[in-house]
């Protein structure tokens, strides 16, 4: 690797962090009463396009000065790009959420986390009002849900007494790398596949 295309992956895996840094303060300002629908819009399909649109766009850039771009240049590029934002993006999450509000940060994820049982419950009401359910079938389900809302509530509890720690996003960014290393070598796969040479106007 020269240097240029060191210095390219260093300032695009840096911009892509500060870019993904908005989705946490995004979810700082308005997670609290951000509905189902729209977290899964924004944290889920729109930042998975945005980081996708954007690794693929710069691994072309980089792969357009070689007349040949075998799938470990790919996978590495992708995936040092990556690597390099998701560091800055634990940082980020780390002074946000970690030094600065780990009580709002608690708040919001168990709100949400909660959520999801209720939602949960109204499925299982909907279903038992269908005839889906015996009456024996609805308590022994919404017993379930009870004890698992309520090592949920005790996790948080443990969490808001303790604080997240020092290395809480360390620790997420191990096993985010991990998922990100499979996705990239996907994304390899699939360049490789459509373009043998990646040029770029």
């Amino acid at each position: 690797m020269d240097f240029n295309e060191k210095e390219f992956i260093l300032n695009k895996g840096f911009i892509l962090g500060l870019i993904l840094i908005l989705f946490p303060i995004i979810d700082f300002m308005f997670g609290l009463n951000m509905s189902n629908t729209n977290y899964f819009l924004i944290f889920g399909l729109l930042w998975l396009v945005l980081y996708s649109y954007l690794i693929i766009k710069w691994t072309k850039i980089v792969a357009s000065y070689y007349e040949f771009f075998p799938f470990k240049e790919t996978f590495r590029t992708l995936f040092l790009i990556s690597a390099l934002a998701f560091g800055v993006l634990t940082v980020g999450k780390t002074l946000i959420w970690t030094v600065s509000f780990p009580e709002k940060y608690v708040e919001i994820n168990e709100k949400r986390e909660l959520g999801y049982f209720n939602l949960q419950k109204s499925v299982i009401d909907d279903a038992y009002q269908n005839g889906s359910f015996s009456d024996e079938q609805y308590d022994q389900q919404l017993e379930v849900i009870d004890v698992n809302k309520t090592l949920l509530e005790d996790k948080w509890n443990v969490i808001r007494s303790e604080g997240l720690g020092s290395t809480y996003f360390l620790q997420v960014l191990i096993t985010v790398l991990f998922f990100i290393s499979i996705y990239c070598a996907i994304l390899a796969l699939i360049l490789q596949k459509k373009e043998s040479i990646v040029k770029t106007n």
